[in-house]
């Protein structure tokens, strides 16, 4: 009888080079504007303080809001067969991106694969849930291939080696062949040395007295 199995995960959107940037010229352009709407006027000789610091107020918020909408946490949970897909915002809003069977999945396997670029091109939506936007292809990302209400979507997410044997379980046709991953074997020190030899001493000893 197979058992039941559960795996969460979640990975924090991190800032790249490419948002810091954008960051950047977002406060820069804010802080230009501001002084220009509230300079210009005063210039002229008009006292609109009011209307400016409205003005004002309203664009530094956007970009306040624009700014704290990059800091998201992307959450994975996994039940036997269902994946659940969501995404936390700063201001703790959880929406739910998708849902789906391992079963319904065309292809699992890493951002390596041969194929990986061709399912890109091929796919609706890309839906990353990485620590970062532009991420490196390396094995630590794979993705789901999958076709939800019609739509080809790929989902790209952080691979942990208990996923791979549940993947494996559920569609194995579809999911890349590997060697299925192993518990490691405890290393073995001069304390545990010692403690198995006294261990085995005394059970030793043990069955003379007998």
């Amino acid at each position: 009888m197979l058992q039941d199995s559960f795996i969460e995960t979640s990975v924090k959107r991190k800032t790249g080079f490419t948002e810091v940037i954008f960051n950047t010229f977002l406060i820069t352009a804010c802080i230009i504007t501001v002084f220009f709407i509230n300079f210009i006027p005063l210039s002229l000789g008009y006292n609109a303080w009011f209307i400016t610091g409205i003005i004002s107020f309203g664009i530094v918020a956007g970009v306040v809001i624009l700014i704290k909408r990059e800091s998201k946490i992307y959450e994975i949970e996994m039940s036997n067969d269902l994946v659940d897909c969501a995404v936390i915002h700063s201001d703790n809003k959880r929406d739910d991106l998708l849902s789906f069977s391992i079963k319904d999945c065309e292809y699992i396997g890493p951002v390596t694969s041969d194929r990986f670029e061709s399912d890109k091109a091929d796919s609706n939506l890309v839906i990353k849930m990485t620590d970062f936007k532009n991420f490196d292809i390396e094995d630590t990302y794979w993705y789901f291939l999958v076709v939800n209400e019609g739509y080809k979507i790929m989902l790209v997410f952080h691979y942990k080696e208990e996923m791979y044997p549940v993947f494996r379980r559920y569609n194995p046709r579809n999911t890349i062949a590997m060697a299925m991953p192993r518990k490691s074997k405890p290393v073995e020190t001069e304390k545990t040395k010692g403690a198995e030899e006294s261990k085995a001493a005394e059970e030793s000893k043990g069955a003379e007295n007998e």
